[in-house]
């Protein structure tokens, strides 16, 4: 529904659709071979979760996914309170303008009593707020022409930029002698199985063979697949294109920028004790999100479309940036937003909503990390600690754990989150960036991560 523009999307009394179906650019002649089967190998998964689980297991998803966000939050905040990050004298926590609190609006009061009371089944802080205490938190939402609006507000939720920590991470991997290679010539072709050796020397125990665009390789014992979109299409050159059923899902995110507060706003709000970000707090309004890591910019996120791969889908159009356009006006009437000025992306979807995080066990040494869907940023943190621990044991040659340790000190069985829980499935299975490279691993073990570069998607 949301490819196809109607009159009702301009009216705010109307949620705007979410979702969006394009079986022809999924299926169709644009598609190549390897892409229809990964929407198909998905697909299957997907009627399976969604329409075969019952209320236990989606209960039990909703959980995990808990636990790895208070995890993945826990770890950030660690990583933040380092005090200073290259010798300028700021801090991560001011670098990536880390906010706390996340309020939702909702147009029904059941569905805001529900938001809290799901945050508090899951072990989170939540509470309802009337309208007076919504709009001393955030008074742009008086802004937005829809009533009544009901909120349901966590205080312990973060906000912070994505782009500033990792390439802060990045620098600090650096630091320890990890190889990022950047250039054109260093972008992946392919990725190779290797044959099989008894020997004891060294080299001849590379299980994988990375071929560049510039037609040099590099072999490894361990490969990790975290090609964002591209994962499942890397995968089927492996052979496991079954272990990794993500597929591409489409959103929308737009980025505005307004006047900068001045030197004494900020000092007044800091003296306060209040966020300095455009926002005090970030808010999400029918399925669409709205945050601030800094004091003239803010960012709103939404929207669901199953359209292909992002190289095959600029012509297929969709009402997602002309809704964003239209609430971010509302909210920030002082910035001049054009209804085209939203830029498409794409995240690895999971049919069960769960990241695949581990090693393939008929493939030993080759790892997935992948599938976070449109939760990377509250994940990612925490499943990089598992992929590390699944990891390490394979490089160290140590029996692997039967459970993850995650940061907060809680522990999650591996098989909830190991690509090996696709195979087998009740459908049975189909057949079927760029390189960095760690040289300091333990054992003289060579370890590359295959991964999107950064970009604005």
């Amino acid at each position: 529904e949301s490819l196809v523009p109607t009159k009702k999307i301009d009216n705010f009394d109307v949620v705007p659709p979410y979702f969006a179906f394009h079986p022809l650019k999924c299926l169709g002649p644009t598609a190549t071979m390897e892409e229809r089967l990964t929407f198909l190998t998905f697909l299957r998964h997907f009627v399976v979760t969604s329409m075969l689980s019952g209320e236990k297991e989606a209960h039990d998803r909703g959980l995990y996914v808990f636990q790895l966000a208070k995890a993945n939050r826990v770890a950030l905040l660690s990583d933040v309170k380092d005090p200073v990050c290259d010798g300028d004298n700021m801090n991560l926590e001011e670098k990536i303008g880390l906010g706390t609190g996340f309020m939702s609006l909702h147009r029904t009061k059941a569905k805001a009593e529900n938001a809290v009371k799901e945050a508090l089944e899951h072990g989170e802080m939540a509470e309802a707020l009337t309208w007076e205490e919504a709009t001393q938190l955030e008074p742009r939402i008086k802004n937005l022409p829809i009533s009544p609006l009901y909120a349901a507000h966590r205080p312990n939720d973060n906000t912070a930029n994505c782009a500033t920590y990792v390439r802060e991470l990045i620098r600090q991997c650096e630091d320890m002698g990890v190889k990022y290679m950047r250039d054109d010539g260093s972008k992946i072709a392919n990725v190779e199985r290797l044959p099989s050796s008894s020997s004891s020397d060294s080299a001849s125990k590379r299980r994988f063979r990375v071929v560049k665009a510039d037609g040099t390789t590099n072999d490894y014992d361990a490969v990790v697949l975290a090609a964002g979109i591209r994962t499942p299409l890397l995968a089927r050159r492996l052979g496991i294109g079954s272990y990794c059923p993500t597929y591409p899902l489409r959103g929308f995110s737009l980025t505005l920028y307004t006047d900068a507060k001045t030197e004494d706003e900020t000092k007044s709000l800091e003296a306060e004790g209040k966020s300095t970000n455009l926002l005090n707090r970030p808010i999400s309004i029918d399925a669409m999100y709205c945050s601030s890591v800094g004091p003239n910019m803010a960012r709103i996120a939404g929207f669901g479309e199953l359209v292909g791969y992002g190289d095959k889908v600029k012509d297929v159009p969709s009402v997602g940036p002309r809704v964003m356009a239209r609430y971010t006006r509302a909210l920030f009437p002082d910035a001049n937003i054009p209804d085209d000025q939203a830029i498409q992306c794409f995240r690895p979807l999971s049919p069960d909503d769960l990241p695949l995080v581990g090693e393939i066990e008929s493939v030993p040494g080759l790892f997935l990390h992948t599938g976070h869907g449109t939760l990377g940023w509250s994940m990612a943190i925490a499943t990089g600690q598992c992929l590390a621990q699944a990891v390490r044991d394979r490089v160290n040659n140590l029996t692997a754990e039967s459970t993850f340790v995650l940061q907060d000190g809680s522990v999650m069985d591996r098989a909830v989150l190991s690509p090996n829980r696709f195979v087998g499935s009740v459908f049975g299975t189909m057949s079927g960036g760029h390189i960095g490279e760690d040289e300091t691993a333990h054992t003289h073990t060579t370890t590359t991560t295959m991964a999107e570069a950064a970009s604005p998607k």
